[in-house]
């Protein structure tokens, strides 16, 4: 009896060999997933394939961990082949993300930091990677520009200056870039978004408007693997503008001309019986359009290099006729582990573009009269002024003689290497090369439309710029753990140089025989112009950061960095940064033990001062003018002798400073009911102190400006962020996941030096000026005349008077607005506009969901803004007869009682067409983002077709826009801050509808 339970017990520890292959959901092996022999140090990892091989008890209990996904406990009973599939958690506070000049683990970050997958970023198929961003970070706003080839114009919480550059530093593999649009999506690994001072004090100088760090793809310890993703689209005008037609144009015209009697002038009407044509210019100007993408990539590496290389085709024809663009990238990089002290690598972005570019036609088809066609006959175009309506362009004639084409070539270099002399500690040098080179070539031959649509002799102009810009980065970095202390200490340096130039020139009488013959040594020596440009910008930045953590609950993030910029003058040319973030992981406490239902909560705090040398350009140098007018002769009579004279017409402050950012941020993160729901709320008030504001000049200053800038003003943006999201694995084919995020932002300017005066801006047709910027409201704000009505008839006219009885408006006539005298002086002025809003939104809100049904996925996502304003600047656009929109054609005042919101046609006559409410609409709307469907194929069939995963999927981007706002879209991209949201004639966005593949092999 005794022997038999001596042989069970031998037989319970009997020793295995087990293997097996460790995958993610995809089927994908996993490298480097540990698997231990629970309570035990033995253990082993999985190599490229995720295969593993163990020595374990028959009764052992193996652990499966790696980070991201969820550790699996899985018993060996008696096997010696264990396969497992590990589940992707959904939120891992383990998970490493790019800081800038280093990463760190999620559970670690002090700072409001937010990050995007290559995953989120490849679920909508967009050609430019800022598109991306909408929606998926709370408190930033993308405005979206609908023209191919053109980036958004983004913005992070706010507007913290009025005359510089308002946009984030874009950080892409090490080295700062303007501009992101000749990046390829599909080749994205990850964006990190830093939001607030302390997580972006590391890049002092330029991070006052937020970072967006960028990290392209690279190499992987696998073996070769082979990927290729591609779709292609349909686009089409997601909201086409409705136009008056023939009829309606006619009818407003004749009533625009009785308005007119009545103030005096006379005109005849036009007979509606003469115009038979009814042209819908915008469906003349725009058609659908294409849109395709295609990507490769090949990934893989050995026990000491890895590799990536890839190649993006991105093809995209424009909504306006002929207008499209071209753009092909190719990605490759490759890093290797000399020995265990050395470590080196390289990355390389080309990117070569061409763009035929459009023809700016969308206001001249907004305002031409619907009543001729685009043509007489097959060769010739009409001509609009002979109708008698005005001076209007043929916008189909725009279009066809329109030659305008761009291209150019950007690289993206990164070398670096890393040293680690001892444990724990290294060096890393990285030095990164931006250059780029772009030209442009517009030819307008010889035609003929009307006495103001021609070109009696042909023209060429061309241009070219350079940049060469470069960034030379040493840090080092020592990261020990001492117990339950856990320090990480890095210094640096970095040197950074932008330069700029380019070239331009222009003849006449060039002509064409092809593209082959426009070069400017053919036309006219005598009109040939010429002129050049450049800057150099060089700054020089010292930095450190300091991360402790003790017992992984008490966290302490410090920075300083010191930054010189050529900006700057050298008296004010230096600035220190620095920045403090605090966190407590309350989670970790003891007492927290017993609170089942929340894996994680952290408070974090934190504090930091930013800069922005995102100025105007030799803004505090003095210039001398030496214009050919102030030369003179000198000497008796009869002299000729030429003197050249100068003046001094600018007037600068010669100690022009930083613009300085201090922010205050406070934050709560939790993970609750096992790691499935996500909330994160954060709050900030962020001062941007010394902002560069204008100040006027009096007319008798003799300087060719209206005012000179200086450090005079004190912005501030307060703001409250939430996002939260939920995911679910309710089987093995059941997951789904939801999501979204709100943040509201309030933006003014909070105070200005004594004697600094608001100021006017962004044109608003016939001299008048729509926005202003004043002490306690937001920057950029409308500052507009309230209409309290329409006139209905004369007596309405003559009633309305001063508190002396005196007629406010004697000059209106009915179908005119009335306007409120505000300070009841009995006159309209400049001084009864009130502020209206702005174009900064009060609230960013967003949405998505996901479900995954066996091998079917769907997802969807919204967005949306509220509480900003647009100005209707295309509408104020009138100087004659131009067409009018058909919103306006149907509830315009056209004699006594037919409305009281709405004036009569007359739109230039009076006032009606100064800066008032009427023009100003609200900005606010609700996008379904994009939509998508897919199917992943079975792993039978994907085998016989020597592949790892297909999926197909098909997609609609944009397919609804919800809004109020009388145009094209409600985003209106581009302008200073002080100009945003006036609305002259934007690119249509695009309703886009793909079908694509993503196929691993």
């Amino acid at each position: 009896m005794l022997f038999i339970l001596a042989a069970a017990g031998l037989s319970a520890q009997e020793q295995l060999t087990v293997r097996g292959r460790v995958t993610d959901a995809a089927n994908d092996g996993i490298p480097g997933t540990t698997v231990m022999v629970r309570g035990t140090q033995q253990g082993t990892i999985t190599d490229l394939n995720g295969d593993y091989e163990i020595e374990a008890p028959s009764d052992a209990v193996l652990v499966f961990s790696f980070i991201g996904y969820r550790t699996e406990e899985v018993g060996v009973a008696g096997r010696s082949t264990i396969n497992i599939q590990l589940e992707e958690m959904a939120f891992d506070m383990d998970e490493v993300v790019v800081i800038g000049y280093g990463t760190a683990a999620v559970k670690d970050l002090t700072g409001s930091v937010s990050v995007i997958k290559a995953d989120d970023i490849n679920r909508q198929p967009v050609p430019n990677i800022g598109q991306a961003l909408q929606g998926k970070v709370s408190g930033i706003q993308v405005s979206n520009n609908g023209a191919p080839g053109t980036a958004p114009t983004i913005r992070i919480r706010g507007l913290g200056t009025v005359r510089s550059d308002a946009s984030p530093l874009f950080v892409v593999d090490d080295v700062y870039v303007d501009d992101i649009s000749f990046l390829s999506p599909q080749q994205i690994e990850s964006i990190t978004v830093l939001k607030d001072a302390s997580s972006a004090a590391i890049y002092g100088v330029r991070a006052a408007n937020g970072v967006i760090i960028i990290t392209t793809k690279g190499g992987k310890f696998q073996s070769p693997k082979f990927n290729y993703s591609g779709y292609v689209g349909i686009q089409q005008v997601s909201n086409l503008l409705d136009l008056a037609n023939t009829q309606q144009y006619i009818t407003l015209v004749n009533e625009k001309i009785a308005v007119g009697e009545d103030r005096g002038t006379a005109s005849t009407p036009f007979d509606p019986s003469l115009y038979t044509a009814d042209t819908d210019w915008f469906e003349e100007v725009l058609n659908p359009a294409t849109i395709q993408n295609h990507n490769i990539g090949i990934t893989g590496g050995g026990e000491n290099s890895t590799y990536y290389y890839g190649l993006g085709i991105t093809s995209q024809e424009g909504l306006v006729k002929n207008n499209d663009y071209t753009r092909i990238n190719l990605r490759g990089t490759s890093d290797v582990t000399v020995n265990r002290f050395l470590s080196a690598g390289y990355g390389i972005t080309l990117n070569a573009w061409k763009s035929d570019n459009a023809a700016n036609v969308l206001g001249q088809a907004f305002i031409a009269p619907p009543a001729f066609d685009p043509m007489v006959d097959a060769d010739t175009f009409t001509d609009p002024v002979s109708l008698g309506f005005g001076n209007f362009a043929n916008p189909a004639a725009t279009i066809e003689y329109y030659n305008n084409v761009s291209q150019g070539l950007n690289t993206l270099a990164n070398v670096h290497a890393q040293i680690t002399p001892v444990e724990n500690l290294s060096f890393r040098s990285s030095f990164t090369f931006d250059g780029s080179y772009a030209e442009n070539r517009n030819y307008s031959p010889e035609y003929w439309v009307s006495v103001t649509q021609n070109d009696t002799i042909t023209h060429l102009s061309k241009s070219n710029s350079q940049e060469l810009n470069y960034t030379f980065d040493n840090t080092v970095t020592y990261d020990k753990s001492f117990g339950e202390h856990q320090v990480k200490v890095m210094g640096g340096l970095s040197f950074v140089q932008f330069r700029r130039q380019g070239l331009s020139a222009s003849t006449s009488r060039v002509p064409y025989f092809s593209e082959a013959t426009l070069y400017l040594n053919n036309g006219s020596i005598e009109d040939l112009s010429a002129g050049d440009y450049g800057s150099l910008i060089r700054s020089n930045s010292y930095f450190g950061r300091l991360f402790y953590s003790f017992r992984e609950r008490y966290l302490l993030t410090a920075t300083f960095r010191r930054d010189g910029s050529s900006t700057f003058p050298g008296e004010k040319r230096w600035g220190n940064f620095p920045s403090l973030g605090l966190g407590w992981v309350v989670s970790q406490e003891d007492f927290f033990g017993g609170i089942s239902s929340i894996d994680f909560l952290k408070v974090k705090a934190s504090w930091g001062i930013l800069g922005n040398n995102q100025v105007p350009q030799n803004a505090y140098t003095v210039i001398v003018n030496n214009w050919g007018g102030y030369s003179v002769v000198y000497g008796p009579y009869g002299s000729s002798t030429i003197h050249q004279g100068a003046s001094i017409t600018s007037l600068v402050e010669p100690l022009l400073r930083w613009e300085i950012v201090e922010e205050y941020d406070l934050g709560i993160e939790s993970l609750m009911l096992d790691y499935r729901l996500n909330l994160e709320i954060g709050m900030y008030r962020r001062m941007t102190r010394a902002a560069i504001f204008p100040v006027p000049l009096i007319g008798t200053a003799g300087t060719s400006g209206s005012s000179y800038l200086d450090n005079n003003a004190d912005i501030l943006n307060t703001g409250v962020e939430l996002s939260a999201s939920w995911n679910n694995q309710i089987s093995e084919r059941l997951s789904y996941n939801v999501g979204g995020n709100v943040s509201f932002n309030h933006n003014k300017v909070f105070d200005l030096e004594p004697g600094t005066l608001p100021f006017y801006d962004a044109n608003a047709f016939n001299g008048a000026l729509a926005t202003y910027t004043q002490k306690g409201h937001p920057i950029g704000e409308f500052y507009v005349l309230e209409v309290d009505g329409v006139f209905q008839n004369f007596d309405e006219v003559n009633n309305y008077t001063s508190g002396e009885g005196d007629p406010i408006m004697p000059d209106a006539v009915p179908g005119d607005f009335r306007y409120v005298d505000q300070n009841e002086d009995g006159i309209i002025d400049d001084r009864d506009r009130i502020p209206y809003g702005s174009y900064t939104p009060k609230v960013l809100y967003s949405f998505n969901m996901g479900v995954n049904v066996g091998l079917f996925d769907f997802s969807i996502e919204m967005h949306g803004v509220g509480g900003n304003k647009i100005y209707n600047a295309k509408r104020a656009n009138r100087f004659g007869n131009e067409n009018y929109d058909a919103d306006f054609a149907g509830n315009r005042w056209h004699g006594e009682g037919t409305s009281d919101t709405y004036p009569s046609a007359d739109l230039a006559g009076g006032k009606n067409i100064y800066p008032n409410t009427f023009l100003v609409e609200s900005g606010a709307y609700f996008r379904i983002r994009n939509v998508q469907a897919g199917y992943t194929l079975p792993a039978r069939l994907t085998e016989r077709l020597t592949g790892e995963r297909i999926r197909v999927y098909l997609s609609a981007q944009n397919p609804l826009t919800l809004f109020s706002y009388n145009g094209f879209s409600p985003e209106i991209p581009g302008g200073s801050p002080s100009t945003a949201g006036m609305d002259y004639g934007v690119y249509p966005l695009s309703r886009i509808t793909n079908v694509g593949i993503t196929m691993d092999f």
